[in-house]
């Protein structure tokens, strides 16, 4: 061991270098070897020591010993070295498996794989080997006979050159192999295939304990496989591949077994995009089968969202916070079709008993969805639904009239609340803290602030009658919105009024409570009566959040040069110690502001940071990215200004070291096209060609925010540019983005037919 520590040769090698760091030598104290390089095992060190003249007689083998264990201390990892005849046997038969890859000689194969896994040289593959391992697997499976006839040698041989090339990320071979088997109408082979690759993935690192993304207490009455989140996730669950995901899929659908078909999918992160089934059912070859699968496929996406509540509402949100009706409307559609279609596949949780394995639509999917739609502005939409709620025997609870009456408020539309609001008490339904909450919103918002008064003094006074009393915090939520009705109408009297009474009688005040008195009065420069709202903090216990000290910030930046500064001390007064995100989160609600003094303000309180005036806040990406967010998005500044700030912020995270990530671009990008300036389309492209030259690994997200900016702005020449980049890098577009595709195709379509072929 000795001499490969200190020895400089390298054994010749032709494929070697895609080992690197395994066959890495351990560095020598007194000299290096060559990164890359390989020692044999049998090598000597050509250097000789002078000796003193009165040492004793060297031991070669007990030095040899001891330095092999001072050694192992300072370089415990085990040693991977090969002696030359074993570099000759590896490049040797890497060489042969590069022959046999294109003739798919299974025989010569199988020889070849069996040297090199008895000498247990497997664990020196890399990339290059695994690939040409899964073409080898291609080329095999597309020129043997049926699996039935295969032999049990090769079906074991090409079983394990599928399952660890695919393990190693190249899954074409076993995509093919479990192909063959599912036309050979042999969906256990399938499934065998995958388990062990499953396994193999297993195999890797563990990844850490994580608190589930989703809820932890399932719904009421969903069945156990459709709710059960584990609580570490093997690696395998986010490292399975989806077209392996699919090929498993399908010998779920050869058995017709739904329920199998979920349980797998529910032990994964991974998604299988729509875009993905069409070319896999065209492979089949078996319209039947096909139809089958691609049923199956809709209904499980389905499923896997309705098995996971928190995933389903937070899909909702995102679906409605981006207008996207159509998804919306689609994923509702096929919900109402599983429980109301032809062959019924989802049920209700109160028929959850009498069924057999379907999968329990929550209770909360009916108000979350009419959130989604009256967002939306389709209220028509809301209107079906709640017909479609009627016809299925479900009498609707208050969370769902609460619903109606909050989406009717957002649209301005108090008449609809308020009658909503009646039939609901005419049907029986006694309102919660909720619904109050609810209708006061629709009533201020519409500037019927009297009406609103109204209310609350009911909601006050039916409160203790109500059969479930309302926790703190809910009633706390309606004490607020009543104080925020009452000054954003400029009834600062009343608003103080309901402030004392609650100091007094309860629901005592919280931050958001004395945060909505500061923004009110910093609007209408009334710094005293602002000093006065932040003295009633400290005798209440309270501290101040990001949002007291950006408040507090604004206020003082109209009257004093020294406004940070007395920010600072201010936060040191009341206990809250500044710390990167405080500081980020201050600076972003300064850029908001879009005013060059608040633009001072930030820069000014982003030099401290930068001087390390200000402990432990130091600016990291996300507050560069925080402040050439609002830059971008201004519509008060000159171009000029604009590039004049984005230039200076981009330098100072260069001087940092600060290296922009992918999601920080895809950040800018789109709070370019925010900025309904014609520049902004420039200054979006020019953060793509800035990933591009950087060479970052350009995503499905990143594409996704380009080409809806691009859409929306009805830039079709630069999206199809965009269209054809992705097609020139080979790039496989998810399901959201290929529908954007489409859309620039179709839309460039209809241009050009109307005789605008210039643009493109």
């Amino acid at each position: 061991m000795l001499a490969r520590q200190c020895s400089h040769r390298a054994a010749s090698s032709v494929y070697l270098y895609f080992l690197v760091p395994r066959l890495t030598c351990r560095a020598n104290t007194t000299s290096a070897v060559p990164r890359g390089t390989t020692t044999p095992r049998n090598a000597r060190a050509s250097t000789r020591l002078p000796l003193p003249p009165d040492a004793p007689p060297l031991d070669p083998a007990k030095l040899i010993s001891q330095l092999d264990r001072q050694l192992q201390k300072l370089h415990p990892q085990p040693d991977d070295g090969l002696t030359p005849a074993e570099v000759h046997i590896f490049n040797e038969n890497v060489h042969l498996l590069k022959q046999i890859a294109e003739t798919g000689d299974m025989r010569k194969a199988y020889h070849v794989w069996r040297t090199m896994r008895d000498r247990h040289m497997l664990r020196f593959f890399g990339p290059v080997h695994h690939d040409m391992v899964s073409r080898f697997v291609v080329v095999a499976c597309e020129k043997a006979r049926e699996p039935s006839a295969w032999s049990e040698q090769e079906r074991s041989m090409l079983s394990e050159l599928a399952v660890i090339a695919a393990a190693g990320g190249w899954t074409d071979g076993l995509r093919r192999c479990m192909l063959a088997y599912i036309r050979g109408n042999n969906p256990s082979a399938v499934m065998d295939l995958f388990h062990q690759y499953w396994s193999l993935l297993d195999a890797k690192a563990p990844l850490p304990k994580i608190t589930p993304l989703d809820d932890a207490t399932p719904a009421a009455g969903t069945p156990e496989y459709a709710t059960a989140e584990e609580p570490t996730r093997s690696p395998a669950s986010s490292l399975v591949r989806p077209d392996i995901l699919l090929a498993a899929v399908t010998a779920f659908a050869m058995q017709d077994s739904f329920s199998g078909a979920l349980q797998l999918l529910l032990r994964t992160v991974v998604r299988i995009p729509p875009s993905l089934v069409s070319p896999w059912i065209a492979e089949l070859g078996n319209p039947v089968l096909g139809a089958q699968l691609e049923q199956l496929a809709v209904r499980l996406d389905v499923a896997k969202l309705l098995a996971r509540p928190a995933s389903l509402s937070r899909h909702l949100t995102n679906l409605s916070r981006d207008r996207s009706a159509a998804p919306l409307k689609a994923l509702y559609h096929r919900i109402i079709d599983g429980l109301m279609g032809h062959q019924p596949w989802l049920t209700l949780p109160q028929n959850q008993h009498a069924s057999d394995g379907l999968v329990v639509v929550p209770h909360f999917t009916w108000p979350t969805f009419i959130t989604a739609f009256m967002h939306c502005r389709h209220t028509y939409l809301a209107k079906e639904l709640w017909d479609d709620v009627l016809r299925m025997g479900i009498r609707p609870p208050v969370d769902m009239w609460t619903a109606l009456i909050r989406g009717y408020g957002e649209l301005r539309e108090p008449d609809n609340a308020l009658n909503t609001w009646d039939v609901m008490l005419r049907q029986g339904v006694q309102p919660d803290a909720l619904a109050y909450h609810s209708l006061i919103y629709a009533l201020y918002r519409a500037s019927r602030i009297d009406e609103a008064l109204d209310l609350f003094g009911e909601f006050q006074r039916e409160r203790p009658k109500m059969i479930t009393q309302p926790e703190e915090t809910t009633v706390l939520v309606v004490y607020n919105a009543m104080l925020h009705g009452l000054l954003f109408h400029d009834r600062e009297r009343d608003a103080r009024a309901l402030l004392e009474e609650m100091r007094t009688d309860g629901p005592a005040p919280d931050i958001v409570t004395y945060n909505t008195f500061l923004r009110w009065y910093t609007r209408k420069d009334q710094l005293k009566s602002l000093a006065e709202v932040l003295q009633m903090l400290e005798p209440s216990g309270l501290k101040g959040d990001v949002y007291t000290f950006s408040i507090v910030l604004s206020a003082l930046m109209k009257v004093r040069d020294d406004a940070p500064q007395v920010m600072l001390n201010l936060m040191e007064r009341h206990g809250v110690q500044p710390n990167t995100a405080t500081m980020t989160s201050i600076i972003d609600q300064q850029m908001r502001a879009q005013t060059e003094p608040a633009f001072r303000t930030a820069l000014d309180l982003l030099s401290r940071m930068e001087r390390g005036d200000i402990e432990g806040a130091e600016p990291n990406e996300i507050t560069y990215t925080a402040m050439l967010t609002a830059i971008h998005r201004s519509t008060r500044l000159e171009r000029s200004v604009v590039d004049e700030y984005r230039g200076m912020i981009w330098e100072r995270m260069k001087d940092r070291g600060i290296k922009p990530m992918r999601t920080t671009y895809n950040i800018l990008i789109k709070s370019c096209f925010d900025n309904p300036d014609s520049e902004g389309v420039q200054r979006a492209m020019r953060y793509y060609q800035d990933m591009t030259k950087r060479g970052l690994f350009i995503a499905s997200d990143t594409w996704y925010v380009l080409l809806r900016g691009l859409l929306q702005r009805k830039e079709l020449g630069l999206a199809n540019e965009v269209v054809e980049d992705m097609r020139e890098q080979d790039f496989v577009p998810p399901a959201a983005l290929a529908d954007l595709i489409r859309k620039v195709r179709t839309e460039t379509r209809h241009r050009m037919k109307a005789g605008h072929p210039s643009q493109f």
